[in-house]
């Protein structure tokens, strides 16, 4: 780090605090002119992006899994429940500490949660996520969730 006074490189931390999550304040002093002064370092997340079934390649946007969430429970799930959702999924993204995952596994994931919590939010979701295109899907998916 170099001293904004004197611009030399030779500074030492005195004190380091957490401001938050995301964010450390460190106190530093310059160990040539002895000048004090605060520095803020914010941890960069990881960044994850999502292959798309068309092959395109965009960041991971955990908003994205919410108002899918949202839309197929239409209020049947908490917010709460849909927010515990997400940062499982999103937990588990980070876990694999690989750069890109498919938008098929998130999918995926969303559905096996919402069998667990929601079964007619789950229809729901899997009917738009594979696209059903008549009503043999749906009568197939139901059959499949009876058992």
């Amino acid at each position: 780090m170099n001293c904004p006074k004197c611009k030399k490189e030779n500074t030492s931390v005195i004190d380091s605090r957490d401001v938050d999550d995301k964010t450390v304040r460190r106190r530093r002093k310059c160990l040539r002119c002895k000048y004090r002064f605060t520095t803020y370092e914010r941890i960069e997340p990881i960044k994850i992006n999502v292959i798309k079934k068309s092959g395109n390649v965009e960041p991971f946007e955990r908003e994205k899994i919410i108002r899918g969430i949202t839309i197929a429970s239409s209020g049947r799930i908490s917010d709460e429940q849909v927010d515990n959702i997400a940062d499982e999924i999103e937990q588990k993204i980070m876990a694999s500490k690989k750069p890109e995952i498919s938008s098929k596994k998130i999918g995926n994931m969303v559905i096996t949660r919402l069998k667990k919590i929601d079964k007619v939010a789950y229809l729901r979701f899997t009917s738009v996520y594979k696209k059903f295109t008549n009503l043999g899907s749906f009568e197939q998916e139901l059959t499949k969730l009876k058992k």
